[in-house]
């Protein structure tokens, strides 16, 4: 709760102010998210494997508005009785975590990789979230095996094809929202990714 405070006193809102097509758009994407969280390995007890999203909302609103649509997300999920040990851990390793491994990864893609379109949806968004996904599944492995429990060769076992699923799903996603509604995508700016390449030095 106190992350989540400390971001709603930043939360751009003047990005969402006096635009409908925005909120329509953040609205979309929060029912998009809860019904990820459907698709839930229910058949094996004590295990909570499903897609996240939360690179897909990194990218499109930042890192602040994307804390709060996980956060709906893992409330929801909660309220079904699927949330991993409850709202507060479910939100932390399916929405903190990742949210702020997208971030980080991110800048370090920003800094060291030049920009480019194929590069920002392989790096940024297929990637990206496949190391979000990975960093949530592999948290849940260590508290269960810490707790004692037997789920964590389960997360661990899952962790590479659900690595591929995140990225296929986030990188699909990116790609489309780029080229058809890039003003969707708060960390996409076309002087930056569409520029043409400098000219070349005689």
């Amino acid at each position: 709760m106190s992350v989540l405070a400390w971001t709603a006193r930043a939360l751009p809102w003047h990005k969402l102010r006096g635009d409908e097509e925005a909120w329509r758009v953040l609205a979309y994407a929060v029912g998009a998210l809860i019904v990820l969280r459907w698709f839930n390995t229910d058949a094996l007890a004590g295990v909570r494997l499903h897609f996240l999203g939360a690179t897909v909302a990194t990218l499109m609103f930042g890192p602040r508005f994307a804390l709060w649509v996980m956060a709906a997300a893992s409330l929801v999920a909660a309220a079904m009785g699927s949330a991993w040990y409850g709202w507060g851990a479910d939100f932390l390793v399916t929405g903190l975590v990742p949210v702020m491994v997208t971030v980080l990864f991110g800048r370090a893609a920003e800094r060291w990789l030049p920009a480019n379109l194929l590069l920002y949806v392989w790096v940024r968004a297929f990637l990206g979230g496949a190391i979000a996904i990975a960093a949530s599944d592999l948290l849940k492995a260590g508290v269960d095996w810490r707790l004692g429990g037997s789920a964590y060769a389960a997360y661990l076992a899952a962790t590479p094809p659900m690595m591929f699923a995140e990225g296929f799903f986030c990188g699909g996603a990116m790609a489309l929202i780029v080229i058809y509604r890039p003003h969707w995508c708060a960390s996409f700016d076309d002087a930056r990714y569409l520029a043409p390449p400098p000219p070349s030095q005689p």
